[in-house]
């Protein structure tokens, strides 16, 4: 099999970035505020300053956490048949933009905070899109009770797609809450840890920073085999040196602490390496999803993984990140760009929905998105070489100067070889190339989105299950 691939670390460069994390990971260490993760450290072989919070890891920590770090994660979902495994040959798994805190109205078009429904009618939406494989709650759910928010969407994803669920815990306690509400589902702690039907995004502060109730969470998570996937944020020039390579080995470094304490919690814990991580503008300060500094910071990033034998999920994709409506934002360049960091080098992905820098999310954006998106992961498909593909016995029978187009054995493989969507999906792409406006691809995925919306039911839980669940959020609500 052939599979498009992106390096810009030669093996000198990798090795050398490996190596200048190890200094930074033991001088100036990793701030680690939490008395229960330094505990873990130090029992590792980190050196501890309490007083401080700080953690010095050792090379040899290092390599005994990256031995102990799993050969496969497996993510999976309420049906089986949407299961996602990495390492991932072909195109990565793709999920939805996250926890936005404003939706786009589906009838005007106007901002307003996202609610419940909204995040219902985005899974039940996410559920019936063929190209996402896995979700994130793209809104928060700002009518749900506020201590119990994270719990309530969890409930909500769970209960409105059978695909994968990630998403995340601000402390140990809302990650045993959300670990009990999926063991509901999954038939208890056993089965859910054989069977992760969600994971979770956990962030560093960076620089090399863990604050209290993140990694506590994490810690939680790798007990109960939930797949942590530790997302470094680096912003060149604000919360890394401005330098590409200084950045590179930042988030090399937070990952691999973030590694060593999932790996001394449980060893094997599932972890995914990811760095989400890119340059701002400079002039005003805001972060800008799409840079290119973004695309060479996540193939250096997705490169150092593999050294390590670490799952990925790194950069972005989305067309209308750069927009607070719905529609396609990006200039051809920047599509490139997103579309290498996705396509190319990574387990997973995500950004589908989102709005605004991620700040927002819409429905037709969902639709626009994923028709996009449709079309680049063909970038990464499998070409098979064999004998049987060379067809020499064909080509001979053709002969020089002669045509394929009527030989039986196009017609029998065209559909395998070449990517064919149907007219509707490849006129959105056309659509934005030719400039087309944007009111006229909208208003063709809002009639989509409407559809689906009427006549797509996604399996429900089991009335025991949701019994349990129901239990569950009681039990929190307070």
């Amino acid at each position: 099999m052939a599979v498009a691939q992106i390096s810009i670390l030669s093996r000198d460069d990798i090795e050398l970035v490996h190596a200048k994390t190890l200094e930074i990971l033991e001088n100036p260490g990793v701030k680690v505020e939490s008395e229960n993760a330094l505990r873990i450290l130090a029992e590792g072989g980190a050196r501890v300053d309490r007083k401080n919070m700080r953690a010095s890891i050792p090379e040899s920590l290092v390599k005994e956490t990256v031995k102990r770090l799993p050969k496969q994660v497996k993510l999976c979902a309420r049906n089986p048949k949407q299961d996602m495994i990495a390492p991932k040959t072909g195109p990565p798994y793709m999920a939805t933009n996250g926890t936005a805190v404003y939706v786009t109205d589906l009838e005007t078009e106007r901002k307003r905070t996202s609610m419940a429904s909204d995040l219902r009618d985005l899974m039940v939406l996410s559920d019936a899109m063929d190209p996402l494989d896995y979700v994130w709650p793209i809104v928060t759910s700002q009518d749900s009770p506020e201590k119990a928010r994270s719990l309530y969407d969890l409930d909500i994803c769970l209960s409105n797609t059978t695909k994968h669920v990630q998403g995340e815990a601000t402390s140990a306690a809302e990650a045993r809450a959300q670990i009990e509400l999926a063991s509901a589902i999954a038939g208890g702690p056993d089965a859910l840890a054989k069977r992760p039907i969600f994971s979770v995004i956990q962030c560093p502060i960076c620089p090399l920073e863990f604050e209290k109730g993140s990694i506590e969470a994490t810690i939680e998570f790798a007990r109960a085999g939930i797949p942590v996937v530790s997302m470094s944020m680096a912003l060149t020039g604000l919360t890394s040196p401005v330098t590409l390579a200084a950045t590179i080995a930042i988030v090399n470094a937070e990952n691999l602490a973030s590694f060593a304490i999932s790996q001394l919690a449980k060893p094997g814990a599932p972890v995914v390496y990811s760095s989400e991580s890119t340059s701002p503008n400079m002039f005003t300060g805001e972060i800008h999803y799409g840079a290119v500094e973004e695309t060479l910071l996540a193939a250096a990033s997705s490169q150092m993984a593999k050294r390590y034998g670490a799952m990925t999920m790194t950069g972005g994709f989305g067309a209308g990140l750069g927009g607070e409506v719905p529609g396609v934002y990006v200039d051809p360049a920047e599509l490139v760009f997103t579309s290498m960091t996705n396509a190319v080098m990574t387990d997973f992905a995500s950004g589908i929905g989102g709005l605004d820098q991620a700040k927002g999310a819409s429905l037709e954006q969902i639709v626009i998105d994923c028709d996009l998106w449709e079309q680049i992961r063909e970038i990464r498909r499998e070409v098979v070489i064999d004998d049987d593909h060379f067809t020499i016995d064909l080509i001979r029978k053709v002969g020089p100067g002669g045509n394929f187009l009527h030989d039986p054995h196009t017609a029998r493989n065209l559909r395998k070889e070449l990517f064919m969507p149907p007219k509707s999906k490849a006129e959105v792409f056309g659509n934005y190339m030719l400039n087309k406006g944007r009111k006229d691809i909208v208003l063709a995925a809002r009639k989509r989105v409407k559809h689906i919306l009427a006549n797509h039911r996604p399996e429900p839980i089991g009335g025991d299950e949701r019994k349990k669940m129901d239990a569950v959020l009681s039990k929190h609500h307070r």
